[in-house]
């Protein structure tokens, strides 16, 4: 009995030698296992950087939209429109200085589209060249004095506020004042401009065609 236990004993010895020498790391399984890890891994670091560049583009984003909802970052049309209203008022105000009346007229319509039109609530459409010319040269020998003008944040509408003046068609002296309302397409050109004036029709157009005013 004795020696059968001692006989157990050792091929127990053996069996745990054995077990013990062997490295499970080395098997192939492992290997398989540790190389499936590391490109988990790895797929976790590139998931990691395409989520934080994500995160700031729209943070970016948001805050180019927040600084133009509030008008911190002037747009392309915004500049554009504010240099071409500057540019017709200094014509407006010392006009001979630009050239003949057709030059002028022609200057003035390079601020706005091929297509714009200058509408008078009187007096009706024109293209925008034309209307220049009708208000300069065409009815009357006058000029125009503007007071005032405003320009929407995003450059897409302008008004001006002004005085027509001088001798009319009948030669008559005549004043009256206006309001003009501007549309600006995306280069900040003029697209469409409505003249108005705080009178009813009949005055303006004996002020400019008739006795005066």
């Amino acid at each position: 009995m004795k020696s059968t236990i001692v006989a157990s004993v050792a091929v127990f010895a053996l069996v745990v030698a054995g077990c013990s020498s062997s490295d499970p790391t080395a098997s192939d399984e492992y290997q398989a296992l540790e190389k499936e890890l590391a490109a988990v891994d790895q797929q976790l670091v590139e998931t990691e950087q395409n989520l934080a560049r994500a995160e700031a583009e729209v943070a970016a984003i948001t805050a180019e939209r927040d600084a133009l909802a509030h008008g911190a970052v002037p747009s392309h049309r915004y500049e554009n429109a504010a240099r071409i209203l500057s540019e017709i008022k200094a014509i407006l105000d010392d006009p001979e200085a630009f050239g003949t009346e057709d030059e002028i007229a022609d200057l003035l319509a390079t601020h706005a589209t091929p297509e714009a039109l200058m509408d008078d609530d009187v007096f009706g459409a024109v293209s925008y060249g034309a209307g220049f010319f009708n208000t300069l040269y065409g009815w009357s020998d006058a000029q125009i004095d503007v007071y005032d003008r405003l320009l929407c944040d995003d450059g897409s509408q302008s008004a001006a506020l002004w005085l027509w003046h001088g001798t009319n068609i009948a030669g008559n002296p005549f004043e009256l004042a206006g309001i003009s309302l501007a549309t600006h397409d995306e280069d900040g050109l003029i697209s469409y401009e409505l003249v108005t004036y705080p009178y009813p029709d009949d005055y303006v157009r004996e002020a400019v065609m008739g006795s005066g005013n």
